[in-house]
């Protein structure tokens, strides 16, 4: 499946970090994926208790007629599920669709279809930088950053940055383990807030994340991932994942380090970039709705924030 689904990433050509299938495989740990052909379209959905959502808009629509095509068939056959449920007086069904770009806007507003509407998710745009400004880092706005990395190098000289591969992958794993027992979230997350897609909180995306970050790992070549990892004292303090998400864009799925070392992240991060993408741009995903994973990505200075929406079905 990853060879059809890539296919039809790259007719989008989006730079959302969503479209990728490293990003959809790594997040199945806890929905029902599905896809099916829908003329010369591809439709992906997850399917979590009552609740079915297209994971993105009908890929591959060559023009508006197509486009709609999918999206009618789709909402046709919700619509005969709601029907069902309530016929039987069952749990309320709902159905969105999921990571519309900004240029899909006017092709929904202009679709023939009852009962949607289009919402913008405020709290999740993906960070979207110029390549070469976190390459130079010039300028008073960088002038941290490059002192973080300077400091680093002074202090630990003897540092290594090797690629992931499958002989390290094993120790990367144990550090990854490591990380997430130090970071653990004081609050336990209750299984119902685990599966209500509407929750959006710390102790959720810790745990998610946890999933996301071992799935790529195991299957790193398989999913055609590109990876760093740093080593202090010939142990490793940090790795850092990414891949090329379309033809102008490069992006950064994962990134771990031990912040007792200052100036480490920073120094990974331009290293990496510097060796693995050379594209025009560079997306780091979305913060997560976490400040302070907020303030880290606005510190490097965002040549814009790419916006989600999503369409809903309503009166129901």
């Amino acid at each position: 499946d990853k060879n059809l689904i890539d296919s039809y990433f790259k007719k989008e050509n989006s730079n959302f970090s969503d479209y990728s299938f490293a990003m959809l495989y790594a997040w199945s740990a806890h929905n029902t994926l599905f896809h099916r052909r829908v003329g010369d379209s591809l439709v992906v959905a997850r399917a979590l208790r009552a609740k079915i959502d297209l994971l993105y808009p009908p890929l591959g629509a060559g023009d508006a007629a197509s486009f709609e095509s999918a999206i009618s068939y789709c909402a046709g056959i919700f619509e005969e599920i709601f029907a069902k449920r309530q016929a039987a007086s069952v749990e309320k069904f709902s159905f969105k669709i999921l990571s519309i770009d900004e240029n899909k806007i006017d092709m929904l507003k202009n679709l023939d279809i009852k009962n949607f509407k289009i919402e913008l998710h405020e709290d999740l745009p993906d960070y979207i930088y110029e390549y070469q400004k976190l390459i130079d880092l010039s300028g008073k706005k960088y002038k941290n950053k490059r002192e973080n990395i300077n400091k680093f190098i002074r202090i630990y000289p003897n540092y290594t940055i090797e690629p992931i591969c499958e002989e390290n992958t094993p120790e990367i794993m144990q550090f990854l383990s490591r990380w997430y027992t130090d970071n653990k979230p004081e609050r336990t997350i209750h299984l119902s807030e685990l599966f209500d897609v509407n929750t959006v909180n710390f102790e959720k995306n810790y745990v998610l994340e946890s999933y996301q970050s071992r799935k790529m790992l195991r299957n790193f070549n398989e999913l055609g991932l590109k990876g760093k990892c740093i080593k202090l004292y010939s142990s490793i303090v940090g790795f850092i994942i990414g891949e090329q998400t379309n033809s102008d864009t490069f992006t950064v799925l994962i990134e771990k380090v031990n912040n007792d070392f200052f100036g480490l992240s920073q120094l990974l991060f331009r290293e990496f970039l510097l060796k693995n993408a050379g594209a025009e741009f560079v997306n780091t995903s979305d913060d997560s709705g976490m400040p302070g994973l907020k303030i880290m990505k606005e510190s490097y200075q965002p040549l814009y924030l790419k916006k989600r929406y999503f369409l809903r079905l309503i009166n129901h």
